[in-house]
């Protein structure tokens, strides 16, 4: 496996770590609710598969090139989960293609009784040797320290917070 990206990020989310449920979060946000946590978010829809195990789809584009993320539940925590797409597709154009795997790892730690530090973590690779040399030598020609998983990751950590926050201080997830 070739690695495509890693990206992490930080914010502060002002509610108390007892109010957060992460587990619960992924793997219910509504797809007007996950698009409004960054401009390259389009959609996402949550479900279970026959065996109760919880999913989620994403689609959002970087970089032109529109991804389709597959989201298994892997750890499911009140705060830590991971999700895990073993089949996500990364569409170069309306024909080109590429299979690629993505961890989405979020967690939240006490900074004090009233905020934790919510902590978003992605990273993707693929078997895809040309689909990896496509995306370095396009990424040649970007400014130096350019890096569009990690903006795009710091834009959503920080909605995520807001998202996460709002829904604590509303009791969604009880205490």
């Amino acid at each position: 496996m070739q690695k495509i990206g890693e990206a992490t990020a930080k914010a502060i989310v002002n509610a108390p770590i007892e109010l957060i449920n992460l587990g619960e979060w992924m793997f219910t946000i509504t797809s007007e609710e996950y698009a409004a946590c960054a401009e390259a978010h389009q959609s996402a829809a949550q479900g279970r598969l026959a065996s109760g195990k919880r999913f989620s789809v994403n689609l959002e584009t970087t970089e032109n090139i529109l991804i389709v993320q597959h989201y298994l539940e892997k750890l499911s925590e009140r705060d830590h989960v991971i999700g895990f797409s073993p089949n996500s597709m990364f569409w170069l154009s309306d024909t080109e293609y590429a299979f690629a795997e993505v961890t989405w790892e979020v967690k939240v730690v006490k900074i004090d009784e009233t905020r934790c530090e919510l902590i978003c973590r992605a990273f993707s690779e693929t078997e895809d040797e040309a689909f990896v040399a496509r995306l370095h030598n396009a990424l040649k020609e970007a400014p130096a320290g350019y890096n569009p998983l990690q903006q795009h990751i710091e834009e959503e950590t920080s909605l995520f917070a807001k998202d996460i926050e709002r829904k604590a201080l509303a009791g969604v997830w009880g205490s």
